[in-house]
């Protein structure tokens, strides 16, 4: 929403736009002490998890009335509100799997107690499950990928320099407070982080690194279970998929083969009970948090939150109860969540502002002087197959098979776990559900999903400030406008291009135009590889560099957009409201989506493993590259908003 209030005009637009939009906000919200970054879209998340909080209350109150999703929500927000039973019981919920896993006597036992333990949600080695065939959209199979770790990503047990060995100490001795308040004797609990820390270093250097995972290629590798039973000469396959319920046969794909190999190698040169070390932490690091007492709560958000990205204090329990069951049962509580704050009106609006943008983007395609006319017509039967998915759900997830107990959090935790386990896998083998969602109603945030063609905006993005039916067009374009049109340019960008109009990774450009493509692309890989987020520590342009594209892309999709909309309006351009004209307030409504206020750690950790861009460089460098935007406040070819050499695909 364009906010003039918000509005700092001691600084100058074709300076620092960023600031000259934002300065007013970030005066009024200093970072909250239990937040590690506070922006517009936190305000968002906040109202949103306050409405969410009312729903679970008035869920948790018994009642014979109840339906049952209403009891599945309420006595599951109950059971992780009720610290006093959870810190009574201890972690004696936890000692039936601590037992199986002690009983580990030989590694030809590890495959099955593996797929138990990935079914009850503990990320240990590996993860398996279900995603559609990349060449065969219409397919879903079984996938193997990369896993079992316990710091952010892979390069965090690679890098060299003194911060991240610093983190690396600071990770072993957190595994070793986890582990001593789970019993053990100081002096064991610390060799054992050591071996925990050495294991998965050796898996990290295995893995790809977060900008390699970025390349579909880099990750479909399809085989047959019978072949990758084959491979790892030192774990059983079949054991696994038998215990797991999942495929004993048939297509599959092997996402990392390098991983798998140096797996099935540790797996026979490593010690039993170093393997149960291993699982012991990972068991302890998944049920650590709502779940379990007080002290493994704290512990684990003082490492994670506190040391890793710098919150100064603890969310309080209701927001974190409320994102657990967002996470666990969301859409039970987001039915109840669309009938009070998102009404049909709404949607209606919502997918308007989607077919004009849509149709903006057709326009944009004809008028590319650096693609041919055949990559265009693939490119526009593409645009024409989007399925675009507002607000929510089609058809509601069914939860009847979960049942969740009032007074048994880690129990609920662990019953949700295996529910989601085994819808997932459950999918493999039959027709693809193209009306799922990966996010839940209430969530402020979309995305678009390459294999399916379609854009997903969830009810609680369209909420101000992002969308109001109160502002005018020019403020709703410039900011929730930006926002459809980056994830429709998702389906083009680096990652998403390679998709054909069906799903399928294909390759439907000309060589010619693929190398167009890729220098024009690579522009802006240097472009932000260029910028230093804090000392030391600079962008990464190839891991930011989908959603870079998707940032000025959408941009210029909704400025499109818009234009036709005033233009059929007969909107008067140089009338202005507010003392701004409408295409100032485009600019600034797309500039104030951004205002936050970010950590010195948090951007570390941000800039290292966050395929977007910290928020000020969403806007200002994405504005550089716009003359329109120049043209609107009259800024000279020299300013700092107005790039000398500005970076375009779409």
């Amino acid at each position: 929403m364009f906010d003039p209030s918000l509005i700092d005009r001691s600084v100058d637009p074709c300076d620092n736009f960023y600031r000259y939009s934002c300065n007013g906000w970030l005066k009024r919200n200093p970072i909250p002490a239990d937040q590690t970054r506070y922006g517009r879209f936190n305000e968002l998340f906040e109202l949103n998890r306050l409405h969410l909080r009312q729903i679970l209350e008035e869920a948790a109150a018994p009642s014979p009335t109840r339906s049952a999703n209403e009891q599945k929500i309420g006595d599951e927000y109950a059971s992780c509100m009720d610290t006093a039973t959870i810190d009574k019981l201890g972690i004696t919920p936890l000692k039936p799997e601590l037992d199986r896993i002690a009983g580990l006597q030989s590694k030809a036992e590890l495959p099955a107690l593996l797929a138990h333990l990935h079914s009850i949600g503990v990320n240990a080695f590996f993860g398996m499950g279900s995603n559609q065939d990349f060449a065969d959209s219409n397919s879903v199979i079984s996938f193997y990928s990369a896993g079992g770790l316990g710091l952010p990503e892979r390069d965090y047990y690679t890098r060299t320099d003194a911060k991240s060995v610093e983190q690396r100490q600071q990770y072993a001795a957190h595994v070793s407070r986890i582990l001593v308040l789970a019993g053990e004797p100081e002096a064991q609990a610390a060799k054992d982080a050591d071996t925990v820390l050495a294991l998965e270093t050796r898996l990290a250097k295995a893995s790809l690194t977060i900008t390699e995972q970025r390349d579909p290629q880099s990750l479909n590798h399809p085989t047959e279970v019978g072949a990758f039973e084959k491979d790892l000469t030192h774990f059983s396959v079949a054991d696994y998929v038998a215990a797991a319920h999942a495929p004993a046969a048939g297509r599959m794909n092997d996402m990392e083969p390098k991983f798998f190999a140096e797996f099935n190698a540790l797996v026979d040169d490593t010690p039993v009970g170093q393997i149960r070390t291993y699982l012991r932490w990972h068991l302890l690091h998944a049920y650590a948090g709502t779940s379990l007492p007080a002290s493994f709560d704290k512990e684990t958000w003082n490492f994670y939150s506190h040391t890793l990205n710098g919150a100064e204090k603890q969310q309080e329990r209701w927001k974190r109860c409320t994102t657990r069951i967002d996470h666990e049962i969301g859409e039970a509580m987001g039915q109840v969540y669309v009938a009070r704050y998102f009404p049909p009106a709404a949607k209606e609006h919502a997918l308007d502002m989607t077919l004009a943008i849509e149709k903006a983007m057709g326009k944009d395609i004809d008028a590319l002087d650096w693609m041919s006319p055949e990559t265009k017509v693939k490119a526009k039967e593409k645009l024409h197959t989007v399925m675009n998915k507002i607000g929510y759900p089609d058809q509601w997830r069914d939860y009847s098979k979960l049942t969740i107990i009032r007074g048994d959090a880690a129990g609920n935790q662990m019953r949700g776990h295996q529910f989601e386990f085994a819808r997932d896998l459950g999918k493999i083998g039959k027709p693809v559900d193209k009306g799922e969602w990966e996010i839940t109603p209430p969530t402020v945030d979309a995305y678009y999903e390459p294999q399916q063609n379609n854009v997903n905006f969830p009810a609680g993005y369209f909420q101000p400030p992002f969308f109001s039916d109160m502002e005018d067009d020019a403020a709703n374009y410039g900011d929730m406008g930006s926002t459809v049109g980056h994830e429709l340019t998702h389906g083009f960008d680096d990652e998403g291009r390679q998709f054909d109009k069906d799903g399928n990774l294909k390759d439907w450009w000309t060589k010619e135009d693929e190398e167009k493509f890729n220098a024009r692309a690579d522009c802006e890989v240097k472009q932000y590889d260029a910028i230093e987020a804090v000392p030391g520590v600079h962008l990464n342009g190839k891991l930011t560099l989908g959603e870079n594209l998707a940032d000025l892309g959408g941009l210029w999709l909704a400025w499109l957009a818009w234009l036709d909309k005033a233009q059929a309006a007969h909107v008067d351009m140089t009338a202005t409201m507010d003392g701004y004209t409408p295409d100032q307030r485009f600019w600034i409504a797309y500039a104030q989506q951004w205002c936050t206020q970010t950590r010195p750690e948090q951007l570390r950790t941000q800039a290292q493993t966050d395929p977007h861009s910290p928020d000020e460089y969403r806007t200002n460098t994405v504005l550089q590259d716009l003359p329109e935007f120049a043209k609107s406040f009259s800024c000279k070819k020299t300013a700092a908003m107005a790039a000398a050499t500005p970076c375009r695909v779409w």
